[in-house]
């Protein structure tokens, strides 16, 4: 007859989130703006700030960083149409650099924090 015990190689469960939550919270990060545009981005950050998986600069890392892909490229068109002159458009060298900004920011700042919520939230 065999005893139930604990084995000792799994580890133990650990308090907080379930398995799944980390990964629903990034996935809703990361892609919920898209399905539901500001709604789904929102309910991302909630299940961000109300999970146990992450440190709080890594909340904020996960909070802002949809804004800074979106707002800083955005802005810099912006400012360059207001300070280019009426009628005159923003000059091509500031399109050129949103453009570069917008795609160095989905290419390589959302991934990257995509994995490093994902691991936080695995830890």
């Amino acid at each position: 007859m065999t005893t139930m015990t604990a084995d000792p190689q799994r580890p133990a469960p650990r308090p907080g989130d379930p398995d799944a939550y980390p990964v629903l919270t990034v996935l809703m990060l990361m892609l919920g703006g898209f399905v539901l545009p500001v709604v789904g981005w929102l309910a991302g950050v909630v299940m961000l700030w109300t999970g146990r998986a992450w440190t709080v600069g890594e909340k904020w890392l996960g909070t802002l960083v949809w804004p800074a892909v979106v707002g800083v490229p955005g802005g810099l068109l912006v400012v360059s149409v207001l300070v280019g002159g009426q009628g005159n458009g923003a000059p091509a060298w500031t399109i050129v650099a949103a453009g570069v900004l917008g795609v160095l920011g989905v290419v390589v700042l959302l991934p990257w924090t995509f994995v490093r919520l994902l691991r936080a939230g695995r830890r």
